[in-house]
C-alpha cells in the first residue's frame, strides 16, 4: 500500500469509527489495549472491556445500552462475539458496525481493535 493509499484508508477508518461513535451508546472490546485503540480512533462513548467482570454472564447483565461488539476478527473473537450476542438482547446489539469495521481492517492484515493504537498513535 502506498503512502497515499494508507492515508486515505486511515482517514476512511477514522471517519467510520467517529460515525459509529455517534450511532451507538457504547462498545464492547476484549481488553484495555483495545479500549485505548478505539479511543485513539476517536470513539467517544463508553467502552466496556470483557475483563471488567467475573465472567461474561455478570458482565452482560450490567449492560443496558445499544452496543457494538468489537472483539477480535479471529476465530476466538468471533466465538466471543457470538456468546455476547446470545447474552444480550437483539435490540442491544448493532452487528452492522462490527461488519463495517472488520471490512476496513481485515483486508490489510489487521485482526484486532488493538491495532488502532498504531494507526492513530499521533492522536494521543
Amino acid at each position: 500500500m502506498t503512502y497515499r493509499e494508507h492515508a486515505a484508508w486511515r482517514q476512511e477508518l477514522l471517519e467510520l469509527i467517529q460515525e459509529m461513535s455517534r450511532a451507538v451508546d457504547a462498545a464492547i472490546v476484549e481488553g484495555e489495549n483495545d479500549r485505548r485503540g478505539l479511543r485513539a480512533a476517536g470513539f467517544e462513548k463508553r467502552i466496556y472491556t470483557c475483563s471488567e467482570a467475573g465472567g461474561l454472564v455478570p458482565f452482560a447483565t450490567r449492560i443496558d445500552e445499544e452496543v457494538v461488539i468489537l472483539t477480535d476478527f479471529d476465530p476466538a473473537g468471533r466465538k466471543l462475539n457470538a456468546r455476547l450476542r446470545e447474552l444480550l438482547s437483539d435490540s442491544q446489539v448493532t452487528p452492522e458496525w462490527r461488519r463495517k469495521v472488520g471490512a476496513k481492517l481485515t483486508p490489510y492484515g489487521r485482526r484486532d481493535i488493538e491495532s488502532l493504537n498504531n494507526l492513530f498513535r499521533d492522536r494521543w
